[in-house]
């Protein structure tokens, strides 16, 4: 599927935020907090249902 720049540039900027979430977090409550949330945004943008982030 061929992304449109706009399409791209979103993506680009969710990357952008995980990242910097993922630094800023400094327990791994915190860290699992920003995957659940990565998570559960990419469910929502795609119709899926939202996973629990185990490990």
């Amino acid at each position: 599927m061929a992304q449109t720049d706009e399409q791209a540039r979103q993506i680009a900027e969710r990357a952008q935020q995980f990242h910097a979430a993922i630094h800023q977090a400094s327990t791994p409550d915190q860290i699992r907090e920003v995957c659940q949330a990565a998570a559960a945004d990419y469910a929502a943008r795609n119709g899926e249902p939202a996973r629990e982030v185990t490990w």
